[in-house]
């Protein structure tokens, strides 16, 4: 009997962290990021807090991390070398199709830029640029453009030098089932080329002869 009642209570857990899983939304919140090379000091500080909503509105896990902890896991792990044939193989242009499945959403924007180079005619251009990638890139991301969930300024440097100075918080929002599809989809993907790489070999040697 006790062991009836760990096993269903077992599986009542299976089944609930299932759901939440399934009904989650991932939150990305990059919190406070400011960096600057003006008056030759340069400084990078961030704050980015990982979150799981439920329903998208109760939050029921998450992880905070600054820039300094972040620096102490880097220093951890040991990149290794990673030639770019092993890295274009890996990455297969339909592989990358799949991750516009994601349906990525930003839920609030709030930076401010200051960008200058040497050049004040490049810098024109490039703070041009930048607003227009973001004004044509923002509303494919945001569901409705509210203008106090929604704010950038982008201001050029003319002083003959290369400045900058980034102030930036946004959220991110990726429901983790769309997660879940990509990586089902991709694994399925990787076995089924395995599968027609073995066949088509077998094919090859049966009509060899020695």
């Amino acid at each position: 009997m006790i062991l009836v009642l760990i096993l269903l209570a077992i599986c009542i857990l299976l089944i609930l962290t299932t759901i939440l899983f399934l009904f989650s939304t991932i939150h990305i919140e990059i919190k406070n990021l400011r960096a600057s090379n003006i008056d030759d000091k340069k400084n990078l500080n961030y704050d980015i807090i990982f979150s799981l909503y439920l329903g998208n509105r109760i939050k029921w896990l998450w992880v905070h991390l600054n820039n300094k902890q972040i620096k102490k896991y880097y220093s951890k792990i040991q990149l290794q070398k990673i030639e770019y044939k092993i890295l274009k193989d890996s990455l297969r242009f339909e592989y990358l199709k799949q991750f516009k499945k994601l349906n990525i959403k930003l839920s609030h924007l709030n930076c401010y830029f200051e960008l200058g180079v040497e050049n004040p005619i490049t810098t024109s251009f490039l703070v041009a640029s930048i607003a227009s990638i973001i004004s044509i890139i923002l509303p494919y991301l945001v569901k409705n453009i509210d203008k106090k969930n929604y704010k950038y300024k982008i201001v050029p440097i003319y002083k003959n030098k290369t400045l900058y100075k980034i102030k930036f918080n946004c959220i991110i929002e990726i429901k983790l089932v769309h997660i879940i599809n990509i990586i089902y989809t991709l694994l399925k993907k990787g076995k089924s080329d395995k599968n027609e790489r073995a066949t088509s070999n077998r094919k090859s040697y049966g009509y060899s002869y020695e």
